[in-house]
């Protein structure tokens, strides 16, 4: 029996074709985004034109209205960074990727030298879930409890320990805001 080899186009072109860049999909914008397993969202909005290059009735008010509906969220992913992802996708990534996520503690662990990252999280925790906020916030916030800590390294600790989507109004067609941030427990219930 011999193995069939794909040739470099014929990988391409099946790559391509995998990431909906050949022609328009008739999916829908949800199927779409578990087709993809989350869509890079890193910022605010552009990619809305990505989403609409790949779909044939992309409507982005409509889209908007998914984020704020909470059938999408935008959460830290893959590598760490922002992905739109259906709300049923983000509680079955999130913590496939956590120990990925774990590892941030080679960026900043001699910041955290004394700290009890469980400790921080579960204050993180009561804060975010009580009001949305940004991590600078946060991190400011937390300060209060460990002051020997500086602000960006506490937000971070909060931001590993913890399962963050950014709420709306944050990426939502036609409207802006500050990235701000609760649990995923908390936006979506799981």
């Amino acid at each position: 029996m011999t193995a069939l080899l794909l040739s470099p186009r014929q990988l391409n072109r099946a790559t391509l074709a995998r990431q909906l860049l050949l022609e328009r999909s008739s999916l829908g914008p949800v199927a779409a985004v578990e087709h993809l397993v989350g869509f890079r969202a890193q910022t605010p909005r552009s990619w809305y034109t990505g989403l609409w290059s790949r779909l044939s009735d992309f409507d982005p008010a409509g889209f908007g209205a998914m984020l704020e509906s909470r059938e999408v969220v935008r959460i830290a992913l893959m590598r760490s960074t922002i992905h739109i992802v259906s709300a049923q996708d983000a509680l079955l990534l999130r913590p496939v990727v956590q120990a990925a996520t774990d590892r941030a503690r080679l960026a900043y662990g001699a910041r955290w030298e004394g700290l009890d990252l469980d400790e921080v999280a579960a204050a993180a925790r009561v804060l975010v879930e009580r009001n949305p906020l940004g991590f600078a916030q946060l991190g400011a916030l937390l300060q209060e409890k460990w002051p020997d800590h500086d602000v960006q390294a506490l937000g971070q600790a909060a931001r590993m320990k913890l399962a963050h989507v950014q709420t709306p109004p944050r990426g939502v067609w036609g409207k802006s805001g500050l990235a701000r941030h609760t649990t995923i427990e908390s936006w979506l219930g799981g």
